[in-house]
């Protein structure tokens, strides 16, 4: 058993409620989320407003799609850096040939998915064949992306369907659509996640790949799958993302690279692989979509804005590694065999 795997048993095996509840990488993430709404009510009243809150959801939904597809790659120990350009480019074909005189919407989307497939796919099987670092992998399938959006626009931006648009801005019974879509993934991969046999075989592979190997588990097959369902999560922000801002631009994709990594660790996952939480993953995008709502509250100046959001997020994930690291130094002693 995976040290984190090993760590969580322990505690829920050994320790009270109030251990076990810090422990649990979706309880931090929880009580992040209420301090952070808790000091905005206080030092910022209207970036809690309903307006307000409602201005800031669609974005964190936004951050939550694509975050859930970084969380299934880190839980294979890897990470993604080809989202953006994945949501860029999903978003320009979407824009593109979304009209009814080009493919039509439906057409588009379809292309667009396909093409974050074969990206994703790529990406995989590169990184499981040859035992190239992720990092290398996907920044360079990153570039190869944007240089597909930059050869499709000709430089130039691209307006999208205007149904599009009316669903992405839309809300039912006052809930935002994006809002919802996000949900419903969410709900979806995490009851896969950790319900099902092909989750569990999932989360083994990422926690420890030769015992998967062992256990006559396909261990290439689930490292590439993680890649292309992370692309195709990304081409489907992007998709919603064209519709939301309803004018694409070339690098539409590049703000939510960064949230996409800070969400998922700020959400409990490990960087190091193995047991995810898709839950934690979606509190950490509230929690960033809310403080960009609070520092916007204060000043419009992008780099200070950048600088403090920055600082926050680091601070948060430097807290969330250390105490998942005494958990499990703590685990060690209490069961050195």
């Amino acid at each position: 058993m995976s040290a984190p795997a090993l760590t969580q048993s322990v505690v829920r095996a050994s320790d009270p409620l109030s251990q076990r509840l810090v422990a649990w990488p979706v309880s931090r993430a929880l009580a992040a989320v209420v301090i952070l709404f808790a000091a905005s009510a206080v030092i910022a009243p209207a970036s809690v407003s309903q307006s307000a809150l409602l201005a800031m959801l669609p974005f964190a939904a936004l951050t939550a799609t694509v975050s859930v597809g970084q969380t299934l790659v880190v839980q294979q120990a890897g990470l993604d850096l080809s989202v953006a350009g994945g949501i860029s480019l999903g978003a320009l074909i979407v824009a593109r040939f979304g009209s009814p005189q080009s493919l039509g919407l439906t057409l588009a989307m379809v292309l667009a998915l396909v093409v974050a497939l074969a990206a994703g796919t790529v990406s995989g099987m590169i990184i499981s064949i040859f035992g190239l670092p992720p990092l290398v992998v996907t920044i360079a399938m990153n570039a190869l992306l944007i240089g597909l959006v930059q050869y499709l626009s000709g430089g130039y931006s691209a307006q999208a369907p205007p149904s599009l648009a009316e669903f992405s801005v839309g809300r039912t019974f006052g809930i935002p659509n994006l809002v919802s879509v996000a949900v419903i993934l969410i709900v979806v991969a995490q009851v896969v996640l950790k319900t099902t046999v092909l989750g569990r075989r999932f989360e083994l592979v990422g926690a420890n790949r030769r015992t998967a190997h062992a256990a006559g588990i396909s261990t290439r097959r689930y490292l590439v799958s993680a890649y292309m369902l992370s692309a195709l999560l990304a081409a489907t922000t992007g998709i919603l993302l064209a519709g939301f801002l309803r004018t694409t631009t070339l690098s539409s994709g590049d703000a939510y690279l960064l949230p996409s990594v800070a969400a998922v660790v700020l959400g409990g996952t490990a960087l190091s692989g193995g047991r995810g939480s898709l839950a934690g993953t979606a509190l950490g995008s509230l929690f960033l979509g809310q403080l960009n709502q609070l520092v916007q509250t204060y000043t419009q100046t992008t780099a200070v804005q950048n600088i403090v959001q920055a600082v926050i997020i680091g601070v948060g994930i430097v807290v969330q590694l250390d105490l998942a690291r005494r958990l499990r130094r703590r685990t060690i002693r209490r069961n050195p065999n």
